[in-house]
């Protein structure tokens, strides 16, 4: 499978609390976030690891180097964008097939994202299979709408959940080249990683249906760093 990490923004609140680092480098148990999620995407199989880096980050750059020259998979893209979904777009050109896209700072149980992995892989080249979580952390979340026929349908981010229930992204993204493909066939213009997956839901003839996690969340600060590290410690 390949797989496609999202790290072309700025961690803004990590810099706030006074970081020097960039958001992907920040400490998980002294290993970088980012070497944490790649170590856990070889264990589920990667192939490549298309990488969409903040060209302004040359640190960010020189470890994902290091990586390449130890011989991982990795393949780095240098972007410098604020939209997130341009930041998809540039990461994955050129996958024709299936890969499964995050946010570098996606914690999510390993053993649930093998079957996830396997799932992606079976379904159709036309079926986006996004992760969906009950588990709400963020304070202004994704909220998704999955309707009677198991289809998600709609998405809303923060506010309140849609009165199907309270289920929200969970930053885990089943995606083809052919998927990819079909926003500008229909010369739509998403301004972010959350309008991207609500214009696949509502204004594209892709099928997109959710996979379920138990738990999944993102680093976005020092509280959510500790609670990743104590998550890890106990589910990895």
């Amino acid at each position: 499978m390949d797989f496609v990490i999202l790290a072309g923004g700025l961690g803004s609140r990590f810099v706030k609390e006074g970081y020097e680092c960039p958001k992907p480098l920040v400490p998980l148990f002294g290993q970088p976030m980012m070497g944490v999620l790649i170590n856990t995407l070889m264990k589920c199989g990667a192939e490549h690891i298309y990488v969409g880096a903040n060209a302004r980050m040359q640190s960010l750059l020189d470890y994902l180097e290091e990586l390449k020259a130890k011989g991982l998979p990795v393949v780095v893209r240098p972007i410098i964008t604020d939209n997130s979904y341009c930041t998809l777009k540039a990461a994955s050109e050129g996958i024709e097939g299936k890969f499964i896209a995050m946010t570098c700072d996606a914690i999510f149980p390993t053993d649930e994202f093998r079957d996830y992995v396997k799932a992606v892989a079976e379904a159709p080249a036309d079926v986006a299979l996004m992760g969906l979580t009950r588990f709400v952390e963020d304070e202004s979340p994704l909220y998704a709408r999955v309707s009677e026929a198991g289809e998600v349908i709609d998405y809303r981010y923060g506010g309140s959940p849609f009165d199907e229930g309270t289920i929200v992204s969970a930053g885990l993204y089943g995606l083809s080249g052919k998927i990819m493909d079909v926003i500008p066939e229909l010369d739509l213009k998403p301004e972010s990683l959350s309008d991207f997956q609500r214009l696949l839901a509502v204004a594209t003839p892709v099928k997109v249906r959710p996979y379920e996690f138990t738990i999944a969340f993102d680093v976005d600060n020092t509280r959510d760093r500790l609670h990743a590290e104590e998550f890890l410690a106990k589910f990895q």
